[in-house]
């Protein structure tokens, strides 16, 4: 549901733009042509054509230009035109590599989807990369993945004065034009303090982060926990965006696919979340930089148009405009000097003095 599209729009205003979706909907799943001479038999029962939920209908952008569908099959084809690798996993801040890769970082409670979400986003659906638990806190470090760039392999390990380590195994780079992914241990139920204060030094003190994506649960909404995450990142000027998760659960409660009515009273629904919880994320009385303006609903679970998960190309090309790697309107992948892309040297922080 383009909940802004991409200015703010209230609900009546969305009525008309979800209803032409839903009567496309509807119309697909009958017949529209017969033999000459063939007496017309009453409806069959037949599955319809998904509804096109991959586009601008889902989302919310009220800052932002949603992305066009060139755009879209660009971080499509981005993120699935190489396998992902796993890179390193670390404990604390000081274990991180020295890197000239843009990053990117997942945070959220335990059991928010997070890992599912990751394996789906890198396109590992079956076999995963991301582990994932039903039990709370099962990822217990930062994991680091790696998505696109030429060349890329294994190096020798260097310490903080840029000397190589001896012994053991090298660590894992990925090329130019590439991004790291870096999936965060879960906060709240199952967690521990330490990887709390591990992931704040990360989040202030590494250069190569570009933005920061906090999952938030649609059933259940902002908890204080995110409310006290986010009021860190305003605080310390990391940039942050929304990222509603578990939204199939709001559009599809039930196993049955929902009549084209009832999945028009689910998108308002879920339009109604993403209203409030905007103005949770932007509040006027806080100083430090807001959440991005755009809340991408998503899904790991449900799939739509070609098996492709609710709302993934939509996470995937977020995560290609933080990293300057996306494209412009038409698909075309942009050119830019690395130098400028990256703008720092090969180094672990911008903080140092975070790290005891």
């Amino acid at each position: 549901m383009s909940c802004c599209i991409p200015n703010n729009r209230s609900a009546r205003q969305l009525f008309p733009l979800i209803s032409t979706q839903l009567r496309s909907y509807s119309a697909a799943g009958a017949s529209s042509r017969l033999p000459t001479g063939t007496t017309p038999r009453a409806p069959q029962p037949s599955s319809p054509a998904p509804l096109s939920l991959s586009g601008n209908l889902l989302h919310c952008y009220w800052d932002t230009n949603p992305p066009t569908p060139q755009q879209l099959h660009y971080a499509d084809h981005f993120f699935n035109a190489s396998t992902p690798e796993f890179l390193f996993s670390a404990v604390n801040f000081r274990s991180f590599p020295l890197s000239s890769t843009p990053e990117v970082a997942f945070l959220g409670r335990s059991n928010v989807g997070k890992s599912s979400l990751l394996n789906a986003l890198l396109g590992r659906t079956t076999q995963k990369l991301a582990h994932v638990s039903s039990k709370p806190g099962r990822t217990r470090s930062m994991n680091a993945f790696g998505v696109g760039g030429g060349g890329g392999g294994t190096r020798d390990k260097k310490d903080r004065g840029g000397r190589v380590i001896k012994g053991g195994e090298g660590e894992r780079w990925i090329g130019r034009g590439g991004v790291v992914i870096v999936d965060m241990p879960g906060y709240g139920k199952g967690s521990r303090r330490e990887w709390g204060e591990e992931i704040t030094k990360y989040l202030i003190g590494r250069q190569q982060l570009r933005r920061t994506y906090l999952l938030v649960d649609a059933e259940h909404g902002l908890k204080p926990a995110d409310a006290q995450l986010l009021s860190t990142l305003r605080g310390h000027g990391i940039q942050h965006q929304i990222i509603l998760s578990k939204a199939d659960k709001i559009l599809y409660p039930s196993p049955r696919t929902p009549a084209p009515e009832q999945l028009q009273q689910n998108l308002l629904k879920l339009r109604a979340i993403c209203d409030g919880i905007r103005e949770q994320v932007q509040p006027k009385d806080e100083r430090g930089p807001k959440a991005l303006g755009e809340i991408i609903c998503c899904s790991a679970e449900k799939s739509v148009e070609r098996g492709k998960k609710l709302g993934m190309d939509s996470v995937r090309w977020a995560v290609l405009s933080a990293t300057g790697l996306d494209s412009d309107a038409s698909g075309k992948k942009r050119s830019f000097d690395m130098d400028d892309y990256t703008g720092f040297p090969l180094t672990n922080s911008r903080a140092d003095a975070l790290v005891p």
